[in-house]
């Protein structure tokens, strides 16, 4: 069995987390609501900056291997 990498999945896995994470930093009496609160913002600006990136890549002709 072989495993591919499938950017639209680790995408939206990303931003899975990223929302779980904000979630948790609403959470009453969460010890670690600003680390949540950071890592989310953190992760969604990566994820942005990733997909953005992509788009780039794509609109320039570059073959990405997907």
């Amino acid at each position: 069995m072989t495993m591919s990498f499938d950017r639209e999945r680790l995408i939206g896995a990303l931003i899975t987390l990223a929302t779980a994470l904000f979630l948790m930093a609403v959470a009453p009496k969460f010890p670690y609501r600003r680390a949540a609160r950071i890592a989310a913002i953190v992760i969604y600006g990566a994820v942005f900056a990733g997909v953005v990136a992509w788009v780039v890549l794509w609109l320039f002709g570059v073959d990405l291997g997907g």
